[in-house]
């Protein structure tokens, strides 16, 4: 297994050259900050809006490159996610990320694809898995409540960067690292806000997210479908069903890829209407209504419509010692599942680079060899995701509903996601930050 270069032995474990504010506690925060608790010259502080440490929403999947990172990070982070990952349950789909089925017309009932990895579909409560990411975080390195509203930056100044936040507190800190999500306060800071990528844009789909016992889904579904990664498509809209909670529930997302122009709502999660999660897949094979039967189990206010928005391509994730990452930086739908990764990868990406920074002038440098190096992985993955919607849905140009050319899609498209080389990854910013020195 390969290693990502540190070298902090130069540094006293009683110093610390520098201080990086982290603001923003969900998955991909929280992964930075544990990376850069490695590196005794690196003072690292978590500012949340929120109360407490949560996330908002169900099952996540996290793929192969994923999981690698985690590793590289810190094994404890690692350890938190395999604690709580659910696979498949049949050991037979143990590296099968998901079936693909056809479920209308002359194909439905036909397997269009299945999807294969070296570690298979493994699945994770977003909020279990942040509580096993808090317990490595110590107390006295998260503040809370801290909503930032503006952020300043002066090179004069001995500590550059200061944050000013809604409770009329302020921090300052040599670096700072938006992971503040979609609607991060630290991307307007670096693109302004009325730059045409700083706010995020609906995509034109639609998820209806519900959660039913495993008992029930078997019952309706059969234990085959219900107790493995499945995706049932159709003509705009795809159904997906995975296990979640080590088997004791099933996480289904009903995705719309016809959702209109524009999001007509305020907010972007509102109360589902069931009737048209009916009438959508009418005329679908048997398993598809089986899902939206077992959606009705759930038809209350916890069944929710989900507007789906990503990020337009920024031209930079930093300015000087302010940087942004995960959905700040490249918020994307979750038709790759790699929401989360991209976000996983971000942070090893910078703690490799803040352990091989030793001063504060030399944090520019760094963070703009992650910008270097990240940008265009992330982006594409933004794109290529929209790209996967289609074909989920049977739009996608030149492909439509036919198996053959879905099948030829789905084998392969994951590969250059899956598979990338991510100690190399952080290498090649390594030589990035020291060729610039």
């Amino acid at each position: 297994m390969g290693s990502v270069p540190n070298e902090t032995k130069d540094i006293s474990p009683h110093d610390t050259a520098y201080s990086v504010a982290v603001v923003g506690g969900g998955i991909g925060g929280l992964c930075l900050a544990i990376g850069l608790m490695k590196h005794k010259h690196i003072d690292v502080q978590i500012y949340e809006a929120a109360p407490s440490f949560g996330e908002i929403g169900a099952g996540i999947s996290i793929g192969p490159n994923a999981q690698r990172a985690l590793e590289l990070i810190a094994p404890g982070a690692a350890q938190a996610f395999k604690d709580r990952a659910t696979p498949n349950l049949w050991t037979s789909h143990a590296n099968t990320f998901s079936h693909f089925w056809s479920c209308y017309g002359d194909a439905s009932g036909q397997l269009i694809a299945e999807q294969r990895n070296r570690s298979g579909m493994q699945s994770v409560h977003r909020a279990r898995f942040l509580d096993g990411l808090v317990t490595l975080i110590p107390p006295q390195r998260a503040h809370f409540g801290k909503r930032l509203i503006k952020l300043e930056h002066n090179e004069t100044e001995e500590v550059g960067c200061v944050m000013h936040f809604k409770d009329g507190t302020s921090a300052s800190a040599d670096a700072v690292i938006g992971a503040d999500g979609i609607h991060s306060a630290v991307r307007k800071y670096l693109l302004g806000e009325n730059h045409p990528a700083t706010n995020p844009q609906f995509t034109g789909t639609a998820a209806y997210r519900g959660i039913v016992s495993m008992d029930a889904a078997v019952e309706r579904l059969g234990p085959e479908f219900a107790q493995n990664a499945v995706v049932l498509c159709g003509p705009g809209a795809a159904i997906m069903g995975y296990p979640i909670e080590h088997g004791e529930l099933l996480n289904i997302v009903v995705m719309d890829f016809e959702a209109g122009d524009t999001w007509p709502h305020e907010k972007w999660i509102v109360p589902a209407d069931y009737k048209f999660l009916q009438e959508k897949i009418k005329g679908w094979w048997d398993p598809a209504q089986g899902m939206i039967e077992l959606e009705q189990l759930i038809n209350t206010p916890d069944l929710a419509t989900w507007g789906m928005f990503d990020s337009p391509p920024a031209p930079y994730y930093n300015k000087g010692p302010v940087a942004i990452m995960g959905d700040a930086a490249h918020a994307t739908t979750p038709y790759q599942g790699q929401g989360a990764a991209q976000a996983v990868e971000d942070a090893l990406v910078l703690e490799t680079l803040f352990g091989n920074c030793k001063t504060a002038d030399q944090i520019p440098i760094a963070l703009t060899a992650y910008n270097q190096v990240r940008l265009p992985r992330s982006q594409r993955t933004v794109t290529t995701s929209r790209e996967s919607g289609q074909l989920l849905g049977m739009k996608l140009p030149g492909v439509g509903s036919d198996v053959k050319k879905m099948k030829s899609k789905f084998e392969t498209r994951m590969h250059w996601l899956w598979n990338r080389d991510l100690v190399s990854q952080s290498l090649a910013a390594v030589r990035l930050f020291e060729e610039a020195l």
